[in-house]
């Protein structure tokens, strides 16, 4: 009979869009798995092709932003003098206001000790030449256009009340970060604080075949314990942490879809039973327990949760690979593989199933009571 029964009620003309309902939501959830997972094979593919970062950085232990460090500039002599480190370079970065005939900005200075060498290292190219004295300056090529500044322009640098005219005699680009800055000798700066005893920072590279983990540790115990060392370029890490975010919000994007399955699925089930209301009743008139009647419907909510889950899966997969298709065919340069591995389509259907089953738990436990209660 129970087979009989769970025929009957399957038939019902609410079946059909109940499960849509369901396979439609998991079908978004679905797409936007097979969407993330190929953007993080992306990604993982290009933190893994080489591994750059290999220039580090001495900063104040407190600072949040380069502007904000200050160690002692007698820490980058203690730091050259060791054997295994290279390229050390001390740098001082400051915000002042910037004086043009035209116009006045805020910018960004970073003074270093050779100004030459600095951008050497770099593979900096240079219209012009590099900064000698105080009273010079090399300016990056976004900054130079972002201020309307040329070669041979003098310009009047302000920190406080403390002024310095300087002469812009070199334009650089290196298609880095410090485009934006303008970059003069270490005097110059010291000329506008009126103190050369802090740094805010000192980039170091250390030197080829030899193990930079014991290397760091060695140069941590010789440090103060107020700075701190970061590496810089760190493209994998970057990447990491870029897909850890975006797994964080897609689970949080799941709960919603679950948490709406919970609740469509107790809509489904009080209107399966009342739909059903004359044959749950005939059925207990016959003899069917009240365990009985609460497994029967009980395992019909289930099964639609689990034939829509499936239906949802199939239909995420197909939709965003005709997409991805579809892109592909007006855009050539967009290449885009959409992929959704074996074990999280089987996550999906377990927590679809457990997500249906909470929600139908409560309308279907009623039901059962209110057929027994009625029958006495």
């Amino acid at each position: 009979m129970s087979a009989l029964s769970f025929k009957m009620l399957f038939q019902k003309g609410g079946t059909v869009s109940a499960i849509l309902a369901i396979a439609l939501l998991v079908a978004i959830l679905a797409s936007m798995n097979t969407i993330v997972n190929h953007i993080n094979s992306q990604t993982e593919a290009l933190g893994g092709l080489l591994n750059i970062g290999g220039t580090y950085l001495i900063l104040s232990g407190n600072s949040t932003y380069i502007t904000d460090s200050k160690i002692g500039a007698d820490l980058a002599n203690q730091i050259s003098n060791t054997t295994y480190i290279k390229n050390v370079l001390p740098q001082k970065v400051l915000t002042a206001n910037i004086t043009t005939k035209s116009r006045n900005n805020i910018i960004k200075i970073r003074a270093v000790e050779d100004v030459k060498i600095f951008l050497k290292l770099r593979k900096a190219y240079v219209n012009g030449t590099t900064a000698k004295s105080k009273t010079e300056a090399n300016i990056g090529e976004i900054l130079a256009r972002v201020v309307a500044i040329n070669l041979q322009d003098e310009l009047n640098l302000t920190i406080g009340d403390n002024i310095l005219k300087v002469k812009v005699v070199g334009i650089f680009r290196t298609q880095t970060e410090i485009d934006a800055d303008l970059i003069v000798p270490m005097e110059a700066s010291n000329k506008l604080t009126k103190d050369s005893g802090w740094i805010s920072l000192i980039e170091f590279a250390l030197k080829e075949n030899i193990n930079s983990e014991d290397t760091l540790n060695r140069i941590t115990q010789q440090l103060p314990k107020d700075v701190k060392i970061v590496k810089t370029q760190q493209l994998k890490e970057f990447m990491q942490e870029m897909n850890m975010q975006t797994i964080t919000f897609l689970n949080m994007w799941s709960l919603i879809v679950y948490a709406t399955v919970a609740a469509a699925s107790y809509i489904i089930a009080t209107r399966l039973i009342t739909e059903s209301h004359y044959e749950l009743t005939m059925l207990r008139a016959l003899g069917a327990a009240k365990r009985r009647l609460f497994t029967l419907v009980l395992t019909l909510a289930v099964s639609t949760a689990l034939l829509g889950s499936i239906l949802g899966i199939a239909i995420g997969i197909a939709g965003a690979q005709t997409s991805s298709t579809i892109f592909r065919w007006l855009w050539p340069s967009v290449q885009i593989t959409p992929f959704l591995e074996p074990a999280q389509a089987l996550q999906i259907l377990l927590l679809t199933l457990a997500s249906s089953t909470i929600g139908c738990i409560c309308p279907v436990a009623k039901s059962a009571r209110k057929i027994y209660m009625e029958q006495l």
